[in-house]
């Protein structure tokens, strides 16, 4: 199985909720800093982290999408570190996933036939993490 794993620095509800709605999923688990174990070696679960998800899922169209807050004082650089591909092979579903991203994001390429595809785009969502869109039904020469 393969997964991806997005890091926040304290927004992991509010994306959680937010591709949850897009892809019309429920996360399948929520777990906060405030209701793990405590251990002594790690920094995760102090007073200023307890809401923070420290661990949350989704299943997007069969891909294992982890989320989780980083804790206080663990850096992540949002967005430009990984990109998820979304691929359709219903030219007219891939459209209308593609038009609950478009408020908010940042349009590097819009949903546009290209040489290769009848049906590419790239954004960086209002989280900073960048998807791609495809249409499977690649075109020939």
């Amino acid at each position: 199985m393969t997964a991806v794993f997005l890091h926040f620095t304290g927004n992991c509800r509010e994306a959680l909720d937010y591709y949850a709605g897009i892809f019309e999923v429920e996360p399948k688990e929520i777990v906060t800093y405030g209701e793990a174990p405590s251990n002594p070696n790690t920094s995760g679960n102090k007073d200023g982290n307890a809401d923070k998800i420290m661990y949350s899922e989704i299943d997007v169209r069969g891909l294992r999408v982890m989320m989780s807050d980083m804790p206080d004082g663990i850096p992540a650089t949002l967005g430009d570190n990984v990109s998820i591909v979304v691929e359709s092979d219903d030219l007219e579903d891939l459209k209308a996933i593609f038009a609950k991203f478009e408020k908010g994001s940042k349009i590097y390429m819009p949903l546009e036939e290209t040489f290769w595809s009848k049906g590419y785009a790239m954004i960086a969502d209002k989280f900073g993490t960048q998807w791609h869109f495809s249409y499977r039904d690649v075109l020939t020469k």
